[in-house]
């Protein structure tokens, strides 16, 4: 998914919220076929290797033991 994002040194850019490639909105107003093909195909590149990730067990925190010696932890 890409969000947009305006930079104080100027231009505003399209940025992957994945792993934050970005494209110029300059280089999309020039050539936007190509610049939509590239996006569509960056996505696809995400989604694919998510369909094909490991499945990972959510990691559980364990339960905190009683503190039975009456000492206060500071």
């Amino acid at each position: 998914m890409y969000t947009t994002t305006r930079r104080i040194a100027g231009g505003t850019f399209m940025v992957c919220s994945d792993c934050g490639d970005a494209v110029s909105m300059n280089t999309i107003c020039k050539t936007p076929l190509q610049s939509a093909t590239d996006m569509l195909k960056h996505m696809a590149v995400h989604n694919a290797s998510r369909a094909f990730a490991p499945v990972v067990e959510p990691l559980t925190q364990p339960e905190p033991e009683a503190d039975l010696s009456g000492e206060l932890l500071n």
